[in-house]
This record gives C-alpha cells, structure tokens and sequence, in this order.
C-alpha cells in the first residue's frame, strides 16, 4: 500500500492547492489519468473542510491493489458535518426539498464505492474509497444512487464556465465571467448577479451586462425588490414574463427595456447566497428549459462564489480593523481638540472618503466648522466656502447632501461639481457620552458609492473621534483647574517680596507634568515686620494632597501675621490639619523668620521650626555646607506634641538651602541621591546667585536621573549679601 500525507492551513487557496497534490501523487504513483471523480470529491470535501471546520486539515492519499481512498482530517470534532442532502433541487410547487444538505457528502454518496465519517477525540475525518475498472484505471461511471436523487450532469452549454473555475480568478473576475456566459447560453440581452451584503440585510449588484448602455458597471446597493421578481428569494429558478408589471419593474431592468426575466438562487448550506439573473428585451423569452438551465449554472457556481466573497469579507475585515485601530493609536497620542479633529479629517480622505469637512459644537450649542481636507488641496477653500454657506444636516445614508436647486442659489454648477458637491455623502453626529461635540461629514465623487463596510468603519470611527475629543475637552479643563488651583497654593512670582540684603529664589515641579498640582509648596511673606518663609511636603501627591497644602498655607500665612512665634504657629497649625484633614494626610513643614541680626555683623537671625521636614543646609563662603537646626514631630499626626522655636544666625555671604524629599530621594536605578550627593552639588554653589543655584541643581539632577522625578519637587535659596 502507498501512503502520502500533507497538512494544509484553512485558507481559500487550500482547494486548489489539495487538489494539485493529490493529482500529482497519483500521477507519481502511475496511476493512469483521467481521475477526474477522485479530484471533485477532494475538492468538495476540502472546501466543506475549511469553511465549516476552520481548521487546520490534512489530506492522506491512499493506494492498494484495486482502489483509491482519500481522507480529509481536521481538528474541529465538535463542528458535525452536515447530512448527504440531494444534489438537484425539484422545483415543483410540492417539494419540500430546500437544498439544506451537505453537497460534499452527498457527491461521496453518488460517486464513491464507499464512504463515511469518523469523530476522535481532537478530530474528525471524512473519507472516501473509488475502486479502480478492470484496466487499472479509476471508475468513472458513478454506482447506482438511492431513488429521487439525480448526479448532478455538466451540460455542454456550462463548459466554459467549468474551465473557468479552474483558473484562479478574483470574484470580480468570476462574476463577469458568469454573467457574459450565462447572457450567450440563454440569449439574452443583460444579466447580472446579486450576492447577499454580511450582514444579510439588503443585496448588491456586484456585475451586469447589458444595462448601463456598455459603462462599466459598479456595485449598487438595492432592496429587495428591486432584484428579485417577488417578494422574497425563492428556492428555485423564476420566470417573470412582463416586467412592465412585476415588482422588479420598478428598478434598472425596465429603465434598460428589459420585458421578461428569469432567475435562479445561488444556494450554499440551504441558504440563498445570491441571484443570477438574465433578463430580455422580448416578453415571455424564456421558458422552463432556459429556468433549467440557469439553475445549473447558478449551482456550478454558488460554492465558488461564495468562497471567493468569504475571502474578500475577511480581507476587508482586517483592512477595516487595520485601519481602526491605527487611528485609535494616532487620536490616543493627543490631547489637543485642534489636532484630533485635523487627524480624524486626514485620515478619513486617506480611506474612506475624497473630502472630510469636521465641526465642533462648544458648550453654548453653537457649531463652528474647524477642518475640511479635500484629496486635491487646491479645492479646500471652495469646499470651505460651501459647508460654511450650506452646513451639512445629519444623514447616515449615502446621497448627495445638497439639491441641485441648493447649489444653483449659491453658485454656478461649473464651481460645485469641481468638489464635487453633487457626490454621495454621510454625515455622523459626534456623540460622547450622549452629548453631541460636533458633526463628521464624508463625500465622494459622483462616480462612486459608499459599501455597507465602508459605513459601518466610518460610524465606528466617529465614536472614536468623539471619545478623543471629549478626552481632550477633559484634559484642556483639568489643566485650567489644575493652573488656577496651583495658583492659589503658591505664591504668584511678580508679588514676591524683595528681601532687603537677602537674594532669594524658589522652585516648583509636581511628578504629574500633566497637572500643575501637588503636595509640596513653598512660601515667602512680610508679616509684622518680620521675613517669612516656608517650605513644606504634604504625604502624597495630586488634588486631595493639594487641598492640605491649601489648608497649610493660607493658616500659616493668617497666623503669622497675628505675630504668633514659630513654635505656636506650628502647635496651632497642627490642631488646624487634624481638624479638618479626615484622609490621614500628613504634613512635613519648615518655617522661619527672618530678623537683622543685633550684632552689627549684618547679618541675619533666622527663628525656625523645623516639623519632621529635612533640615536646611548652610554654604558659607568657603564651599563648606552643613546643616542646622533640629527634626521635631511632623503636623497632622498627633495631638499631644509642642514645638521649640530655635534661633540661627546667618552671616553675610552664606547661601541657605531648603529642599523637599523630592530631591534627596531622587533615583538612578537602585541608587538614591540622598543628603550626601545634594550636600555635594550644593558644595559647588558658591559664589552664585540665588536663581543660578536653583538652576545648577536643577541640572545636575536631571544628569543623575534624567526624568526621574517620581514625587513633587520644591526647593528655596536664601543668599544673604
């Protein structure tokens, strides 16, 4: 016995490829040709393979004295193969007979010696057994069938149309093939071809010949009964004798002089796939052999077509989610409103449409047109000019957005059809969260159509384009609240005071960069005749830190100018935070004031407390830095704690630092700056002015972690001259 095995993927190629492989093993093995039955049951049962199972298959060939058998295995046992069903449909008004059985299996039942199925575990196999004449060469005289089927006879009149579903043609190819042949085999004066759109909701004339006076045609959505000659699709092949009074009438088939019409389904799985039609100029043309006829022919093809038409759904599938989900990573990458609504109309004129004009609705209802991108951009301005003039009304459904009466008032038709202004169009409601942020208007040219995909990617996408914009109306008024909260938090720069024989500088930078506020602040005041400045760390960052920072400095700034000391501001300052603060939020805080000091030195006599904050650090002119003062308890966690006020006094020439945790535990990997490395840049700072030292540590932290700062940052410079 002779074995050969091939695996094959479940694409639309596979037939093809299964077929290729079995005539050439054959062919190796001697086996004389012709075995044209061996090819069609493998062909049949490859297809139902891969449009049923979805699977992975494998095709084994096996030769023995006498005998050829052929089995298809895939791995989808839970998917059962259909039932041998006849291969003709009886299309008496009695039959019952809907074609709903498997075509594969009902051929292995009308050509091959013996047959079957079998499930395993993980896979299933159909196979089949031909056995070979007495001169060694295949049968080709099928065995005798069961009563009431009928193996299905190509008739001469098909043969062409058989060679050509050898070929490897694309669906339109295959459409236009079939209509030419099948206007010659019944002699008719058109023909055309409706297949069924995915979702099975209308049909679409996908080719015709004879109605559209030799133009090419191009697809065309229509209802139904604009296509078939009753109401529904019927089982079987349909005469209509007079158009000028059927249903059908009423469409492109009357408009082309057509008078009689007969009509054949295109049935896959019992299921009406698509209609192929020929029509002629003569009433009552076409009689119940011409009906036979096209039936046959509408069988030879159904399963080829519909491969053919599964594959270009897939292949539009994916460009359509391709395209998808490009543009969801380009809206995605902005929070500008401006730049999602230039994206979104640069995009859609690159796929979907020839123009793409965007409007926006602001909070007051009014509507403002913001993008138009025509594919010429030489036509911008004129499309401009109308949409301004004509604004676009809501229509999902393709036609044109304006009457001709509409445009001739506004202009010369010359200008208009440059655009062109009498194409079909959509217009889509951007709506997010069910508020609408503006309207998607898309146009063609006159010449072209928009698909059912088409306006379902373009209705998908307008979702999208309003999440975008909604995302950034939200961010535009996060950072406006952002701005003004911080602004109450920190003091504002041109109201800082000027410090006499003091050069002070400060600095500020939240961990978020897209939000201004934080939990750390700083503060520089004249309160009582006295110098203040404070610096100080709430735990946490973002609003609910903020809101203590709020709380902090505003108490800070109204005791300070009761003339409180130090030490009783902060006793006051904690009561204030465990009053009001219920998120356990605490808060680190060093404050002082500022006196001439009484020694004549000129210099300055700093009274602090420093609240569980880092201590500060004094230059002096020599490059030496140490730190002063003392750590006691941090605001807002106990009751029950005092506060010391200290007493330092600073000299002429020496620079004071005051940083937040923000810059000592800023990282580099595993390693942490801490009070050493800022001790060291600091030591560098001297003989530099308050702002240059700011800017000197700035920098060499950016050199020790480039974007490394995970907390809010803040930092204060005195420099006493």
């Amino acid at each position: 016995m002779k074995v050969a095995r091939r695996e094959f993927p479940p694409t639309p190629e596979t037939a093809a490829a299964s077929r290729e492989f079995v005539h050439d093993t054959l062919l190796g093995w001697g086996v004389p040709d012709p075995f044209d039955d061996i090819i069609l049951l493998v062909s049949e049962l490859v297809t139902n393979a891969v449009i049923h199972a979805d699977s992975a298959l494998e095709v084994t060939v096996r030769r023995s004295e006498g005998s050829t058998e052929v089995m298809v295995t895939d791995s989808a046992p839970e998917r059962a193969v259909p039932q041998a069903g006849p291969l003709a449909v009886d299309t008496s008004p009695s039959t019952e007979d809907q074609r709903s059985g498997g075509l594969g299996l009902a051929l292995a039942s009308a050509i091959a010696s013996s047959w079957g199925v079998s499930y395993g575990r993980s896979d299933k196999a159909v196979w089949f057994r031909i056995e070979d004449k007495n001169d060694g060469t295949p049968s080709l005289e099928s065995p005798p069938v069961r009563r009431g089927t009928v193996r299905p006879a190509r008739p001469p009149a098909w043969s062409a149309l058989d060679s050509a579903l050898g070929s490897r043609l694309t669906l339109p190819q295959l459409l236009e093939r079939t209509v030419e042949y099948s206007t010659s085999t019944l002699g008719g004066d058109a023909a055309y071809i409706a297949l069924a759109t995915s979702d099975e909701t209308m049909w679409e004339v996908r080719t015709a010949v004879g109605l559209t006076g030799g133009a090419h045609w191009r697809p065309l959505r229509v209802r139904t009964e604009e296509i078939f000659p009753s109401a529904a699709p019927e089982p079987g092949p349909v005469i209509n004798d007079d158009l000028m009074i059927a249903r059908a009438g009423r469409g492109a088939l009357a408009r082309a002089g057509m008078r009689s019409l007969v009509t054949a389904p295109m049935i896959v799985d019992g299921r009406v796939t698509g209609l192929l039609a020929v029509a002629s100029t003569r009433a009552r043309h076409f009689g119940p052999a011409a009906a036979k006829r096209l039936q046959e022919g509408a069988d030879l093809i159904a399963l080829p077509v519909e491969r053919a038409r599964l594959a270009e759904v897939e292949l539009s599938r994916r460009a359509s989610l391709s395209f998808l989900a490009e543009a969801s990573d380009l809206l995605a990458g902005t929070l500008d409103e401006k730049m999602t609504g230039a994206l979104a109309a640069q995009l859609i004129t690159s796929r979907l449409g020839r123009w793409c004009a965007i409007h926006t609705t602001n909070e007051l209802g009014v509507s403002k047109l913001t993008h138009v991108v025509h594919g010429d951009e030489n036509l911008n301005d004129i499309l401009r000019s109308l949409l301004t003039t004509l604004p676009p009304k809501e229509q999902r459904e393709p036609q044109p957005l304006w009457t001709p009466q509409e445009l001739a008032a506004e202009g010369s038709e010359e200008q208009w059809s440059r655009v062109p202004a009498g194409g079909p169009a959509i217009s889509i409601p951007l709506i997010a969260h069910g508020r609408e942020l503006g309207r998607m208007t898309i146009g063609k040219n006159e010449s072209d159509d928009f698909t059912r995909e088409e306006a379902d990617v373009a209705d998908d996408l307008s979702r999208r384009v309003a999440s975008a914009m909604e995302n950034a109306r939200l961010h535009e008024r996060h950072t406006s609240m952002s701005t003004a909260l911080q602004r109450s938090l920190l003091p504002p720069k041109d109201k800082e005071p000027v410090i006499p024989g003091v050069d002070h500088a400060v600095y500020y930078r939240p961990s978020d960069e897209r939000s201004e506020v934080g939990g750390d602040f700083y503060d520089v005041f004249s309160a009582s005749g006295r110098w203040c400045f404070a610096i100080g760390d709430v735990c946490g960052t973002g609003p609910e830190a903020a809101a203590v920072t709020g709380l902090a400095r505003h108490t800070l700034r109204a005791l300070a100018r009761e003339g409180f000391t130090p030490a009783h501001i902060m006793q006051r300052l904690n009561m204030a935070i465990l009053d009001e603060n219920t998120s356990t939020r605490f808060l680190t805080m060093l404050y002082g004031e500022m006196t001439p000091a009484t020694d004549g030195t000129g210099g300055m006599r700093v009274r602090m407390v420093s609240a569980g904050h880092p201590l500060p650090l004094r230059l002096n002119q020599k490059g030496r830095v140490e730190a002063f003062g003392s750590s006691q308890p941090l605001l807002g966690a106990f009751e029950d704690v005092g506060f010391t006020t200290e007493s330092v006094d600073i000299h002429p020439g020496e620079v004071v630092l005051a940083v937040t945790d923000g810059v000592t535990e800023r990282r580099s990997g595993n390693d942490m700056l801490g009070d050493e490395g800022l001790e060291e840049i600091f030591s560098h700072a001297a003989g530099l002015t308050a702002q240059a030292v700011i800017s000197r540590i700035e920098r060499e932290l950016e050199e020790y972690a480039p974007g490394g700062n995970a907390d809010d940052t803040a930092m204060l410079v005195l420099r006493f001259l």
